[in-house]
């Protein structure tokens, strides 16, 4: 019998494989290399994409503000590579005093302190640090309109700025096509209403079409809310940003530089260590959003549905395993989920009321709608039924489920142990 372990929460899962199935892994080809992530972030700094060193940029008396990531993109170690940042301000003649840190919490929950502090390490209680709140009016400014007539306020320690530098962590993203880049902008720092604005272009032009087709992940050509979050950008014009790549357990690689140009060279160097070329489709996906913090509820597990789902024959069987020990991490999924026994209802519902909670719950409503998922988690089953979602509580239950599934004793799988992250890419 074969044995196959999961990343579940901070711990591995276990079960074994019936003798009569087989399979392949879909990996990354994560980086390797030695460095650690303040050192390639310090060689990042040194040679910068498209753009002078961040030291030659700025001006002494100038004020800066450094946009960085909330707690669910914790493994991007904000807290190794912000001082190294703030080092270099500083070197180029920047007060402590007229640096603000700024949490891009686009619609997501407030930190509390000790979050703040995991976030920042030494930089916490030395530095001006804010959470930005999206509906925090007096703090918002207009700074214009994009051509799909997407409203761009921004917060208002970012607007005021001299200097707005911006980082965070590429991913491949199931709407934008990539996380990181102008989404530090938009969503991160945004209003309520530009960031729906803005997602509510995930939608098909016409009703009853679903999701918009062109939007998901490693899809920029013709993807409408990504040229949006492009136009969103373009208005602000950021002096620098920092961008992580995920490697095996720890961030794998860095770029810094000009906002466009950096960032697409890291979409570039992300596509060659995550996606992954799967030989042909098959009818069973065995995954794990990758442990924590991606699965740490199932509204950013949604992610690792969609990735997983790719290398899926039509109506095959999909088990995820996530821990989701915050249930589903945003009270509009549950809304989205249970109040609804169609997916037509739902989009009817979405497209009226549109927010991201509803649609990140519409999409894996979709996705769910087209395979049988099973997931294995800690969360309640009655919040995911009428999702047409099945959860077991260990990963034995849901492979033995999936073998009495199948037709055939003889099964052909794909297993994904990182599927936040990795994206396979499968012919039909």
């Amino acid at each position: 019998m074969k044995t196959i372990s999961l990343d579940f929460g901070k711990e591995c899962l276990k079960c074994t494989l019936p003798e009569s199935w087989s399979g392949d892994i879909i990996d990354s080809v994560y980086r390797q290399d030695s460095r650690t992530l303040e050192q390639m972030t310090a060689d990042a700094l040194r040679n910068p994409v498209g753009s002078p060193e961040l030291r030659k940029i700025v001006k002494p008396g100038e004020t800066v503000c450094i946009v960085f990531s909330d707690i669910t993109r914790s493994w991007q170690r904000t807290d190794l590579y912000l001082p190294l940042i703030v080092e270099e301000l500083e070197s180029g003649g920047i007060k402590a005093e007229d640096i603000t840190l700024l949490c891009a919490l686009g619609t997501h929950r407030k930190h509390s302190e000790d979050e703040k502090r995991q976030l920042t390490g030494s930089l916490y209680g030395r530095y001006r640090i804010i959470d930005h709140d999206c509906d925090d009016e007096q703090n918002l400014v207009k700074v214009g309109v994009t051509g799909r007539g997407t409203v761009v306020e921004i917060n208002r320690a970012a607007a005021e700025a001299d200097r707005l530098i911006l980082t965070g962590g590429i991913v491949f993203h199931l709407m934008s096509g990539y996380s990181a880049g102008r989404k530090s902008l938009l969503p991160g720092i945004s209003s309520r209403k530009t960031i729906m604005q803005n997602h509510s272009l995930s939608l098909a032009p016409e009703k009853g079409k679903g999701s918009h087709p062109l939007i998901g992940c490693d899809k920029l050509d013709g993807n409408p809310l990504h040229e949006d979050l492009m136009e969103a950008q373009e208005l602000v014009k950021p002096d620098f940003i920092v961008n992580i790549l995920p490697g095996k357990g720890a961030p794998g690689a860095a770029v810094a530089g000009h906002y466009i140009k950096a960032w697409e060279e890291g979409c570039r160097t992300l596509r060659k260590f995550f996606l992954v070329p799967a030989a042909e489709k098959r009818g069973l996906v065995i995954a794990s959003a990758g442990g924590f913090p991606g699965d740490i509820n199932f509204y950013q597990s949604v992610k690792s549905l969609i990735n997983a789902s790719q290398p899926l024959t039509d109506g095959g069987t999909l088990i995820l395993v996530t821990r989701s020990q915050e249930g589903l991490g945003n009270p509009l999924m549950q809304e989205m989920i249970e109040g609804f026994s169609s997916m037509y209802d739902r989009e009817v519902f979405l497209r009226e009321n549109y927010t991201i909670g509803r649609f990140i719950a519409y999409y894996g409503c979709e996705i769910a709608s087209k395979f049988k998922v099973l997931l294995v988690t800690e969360m309640d089953e009655p919040s995911l039924v009428n999702a047409d979602i099945t959860c077991f509580r260990d990963l034995q239950s849901a492979v033995d489920h999936a073998a009495e599934l199948s037709e055939d004793s003889a099964v052909s799988y794909w297993l994904i142990p990182d599927a936040a992250h990795t994206f396979p890419k499968a012919e039909a």
